[in-house]
């Protein structure tokens, strides 16, 4: 009888156990809701904010499936600097700051930590994403504008040579003509070499020792010269102006590299599917805390 009486003592207190843990359990996971209701209801606004964002529209102007719009751009960078990420930051403090004991949970807590970081992630590298976005498409824009002016500015300059009459206006525009030649063979010949350097790195560097300071010893060759004729003179302002714009250009050259360069290394495409990702870890937190839940007593 005393064995018996043994064996049913320890089925009893098994039991009490498994129940004393099913209610630790139940109790833990009431507690980790109650904890997590801040963390969750800024995962929301979060997923909310994202989606209103529009960021399909972004990637169908990358791959030039709508035009380009950079004041769309701009604002969705002020949106991401003034909305999405102090978001990004509050889920981050937020996530952190739960404390949990229970394994069980835990296992639960880690889903929305991984979460967490990929939206982190996600938030910082989309900025670096769409400011050299938005300074790509400037950068396009200003070498477009640069280009045209050149265009206007040659046909102005061609015929104020073809206007020259006096023999004055003739000989001032023959120095001129002669500078200008000899200036467009040595810029010709940098240009050559600007453009055979492979990196980004090369391309800047002899921009900057190279390419640049030769245009600079142009518009100073161009400014020596003793001219007096209103043609002349008007013909050196043009050229100016040109050698200017040429300094502009390469400048705005260098940033659509840098930018390039900044938005192959991002990959928009790895960029969006972070938000994928991020979407399937929504679920599976819930999912895993709804299954939680039905399994504690």
């Amino acid at each position: 009888m005393s064995l018996k009486t043994l064996i049913k003592g320890s089925l009893i207190m098994a039991l009490l156990f498994l129940s004393a843990c099913g209610s630790s359990l139940d109790e833990d996971i009431k507690t980790y809701e109650s904890d997590a209701e801040r963390l969750i209801e800024l995962n929301s606004e979060f997923n909310d904010l994202v989606n209103d964002m529009d960021f399909d529209r972004v990637e169908r102007m990358y791959f030039e499936e709508e035009e380009t719009d950079l004041a769309f751009i701009q604002d969705l960078i002020n949106r991401v600097d003034k909305e999405l990420v102090p978001l990004a930051d509050s889920l981050g403090h937020e996530v952190e700051s739960i404390q949990v004991e229970n394994p069980e949970v835990q296992e639960i807590h880690n889903i929305m930590l991984e979460d967490v970081q990929v939206k982190r992630d996600f938030t910082a590298q989309i900025t670096s994403f769409l400011n050299a976005y938005a300074s790509s498409i400037d950068s396009n824009e200003q070498l477009v504008t640069l280009s045209q002016s050149f265009i206007t500015h040659q046909e102005e300059r061609d015929n104020l040579i073809e206007a020259a009459d006096s023999s004055e206006e003739i000989e001032e525009m023959n120095t001129l003509i002669d500078v200008l030649n000899k200036n467009s063979e040595a810029l010709d010949e940098q240009i050559t070499n600007f453009q055979s350097k492979e990196s980004v790195e090369e391309k800047e560097q002899f921009a900057k020792e190279d390419l640049l300071p030769l245009i600079d010893q142009h518009i100073e060759e161009i400014n020596a010269l003793n001219l007096t004729t209103s043609t002349a003179t008007r013909a050196r302002t043009i050229s100016l102006e040109m050698n200017y714009n040429y300094r502009t250009y390469f400048e705005e050259r260098k940033n659509v590299m840098v930018s390039v360069e900044q938005l192959q290394e991002l990959s928009l495409e790895n960029l969006l599917s972070q938000l994928d990702t991020a979407s399937t870890l929504d679920s599976q937190f819930e999912e895993a805390l709804n299954n939680k839940k039905n399994e504690a007593p």
